[in-house]
């Protein structure tokens, strides 16, 4: 994930965190710093920057007494959105009667997609600005973890039938 800050001191500031990885990458002006330590920066004028956080904890430089965010922290609704395709399955896919109505598969299965969805929700909603266009694209994977959890259960029942 790329992120994109102008800064009145420093002029244009990239900061670069690898989803999978987690390898981080600064630079200023086009230039890329030094990586002195796992947290230590050094400016080719010299200078040296120390980075804390992360893309998901929000992300910051400290130069001598300043201080900038490079990256928002997550908010509270991000996170709730986010903890809701794997709350959802959980409780309805543990419940005998609700699968009754509406089957999907609970426990490990289940759980194991809902939390998949959880973290793509939240690394892609975590790029975009606008509050309503979060919440639709949350509800959209939520939707589409439902049916994905949905069109396993039918299958494990059809199995199951077969047998």
């Amino acid at each position: 994930m790329k992120q994109v800050i102008q800064n009145e001191t420093y002029g244009k500031i990239v900061y670069e965190e690898s989803f999978w990885t987690g390898k981080k990458k600064l630079s200023i002006n086009d230039r890329p710093l030094t990586r002195m330590s796992k947290k230590s920066y050094v400016t080719p004028d010299g200078e040296q920057m120390i980075l804390s956080g992360n893309f998901l904890s929000g992300a910051k430089i400290s130069v001598g007494s300043q201080t900038i965010q490079l990256t928002p922290k997550v908010a509270w609704y991000e996170v709730l959105l986010s903890l809701l395709p794997f709350v959802f399955i959980m409780v309805w896919g543990n419940s005998v009667s609700l699968c009754s109505i509406f089957p999907i598969a609970g426990g490990a299965i289940g759980g194991l997609i809902g939390a998949l969805f959880g973290v793509l929700n939240l690394s892609l909603i975590k790029n975009i600005e606008a509050v309503w266009l979060k919440i639709v694209l949350s509800l959209v994977l939520f939707a589409g973890a439902v049916l994905v959890d949905f069109a396993i259960a039918v299958m494990l029942l059809a199995l199951l039938v077969r047998s």
